[in-house]
């Protein structure tokens, strides 16, 4: 099985900007943040399928584009001695990106946590790449999710109430129905 072809940018001319450009003009959402640290997570899986490094990632190398994010060619992809170093500085690029980002704090907290297993020497970038596609599915898919329609006070108690008897009666029946067979054994004598 051949390796895809890497989406590194030929000329920085046809480019819009660099990541950093983008990241310095107004703070990206998750979803902005997925969209352009995929490709270079499969970038990179690619080089390193290949046996090379890139040896310079970073949010300047980074060059977005209508498509996506592409990395700057730069003629200093060199033989893989170690992909780690390439890793960890997606991971940085990644903290990056988190720095003022906006949208759901469960997949900023995932992404936080991804950037910092970047830093393990034993990160995988294709175990990276998993894990931005399985949490872009998971942004798209709360996306689509209809919202709430607002509360008032009173429907929340309402809300909190039902709960609470839900739970209460949850308990009682977990913890009294055993001391009720309990109480009918010693009462029948045995």
């Amino acid at each position: 099985m051949t390796a895809s072809p890497t989406p590194i940018a030929e000329s920085p001319e046809i480019s819009p900007g660099s990541l950093a450009e983008r990241i310095a003009q107004s703070s990206l959402s998750v979803g902005e943040i997925l969209r352009y640290a995929t490709p270079i997570a499969a970038a990179l899986r690619d080089l390193h399928a290949q046996g090379l490094v890139y040896g310079a990632v970073s949010s300047r190398s980074i060059l977005l584009r209508p498509a996506g994010a592409a990395l700057q060619e730069y003629g200093g992809l060199r033989r893989l001695g170690n992909a780690s170093g390439d890793i960890a500085a997606f991971g940085e690029v990644l903290r990056e990106t988190l720095r003022g980002a906006h949208g759901r704090e469960d997949l900023r907290e995932e992404l936080r946590q991804l950037a910092i297993d970047c830093q393990d020497t034993a990160a995988d970038m294709q175990v990276m790449l998993i894990a931005l596609r399985l949490l872009g599915l998971k942004a798209r898919q709360v996306a689509r999710m209809p919202r709430p329609a607002p509360s008032t006070r009173q429907e929340v108690a309402a809300k909190a109430e039902v709960k609470e008897a839900v739970r209460l009666r949850l308990h009682l029946s977990l913890h009294w129905k055993p001391l009720a067979n309990l109480a009918a054994f010693a009462l029948s004598g045995r």
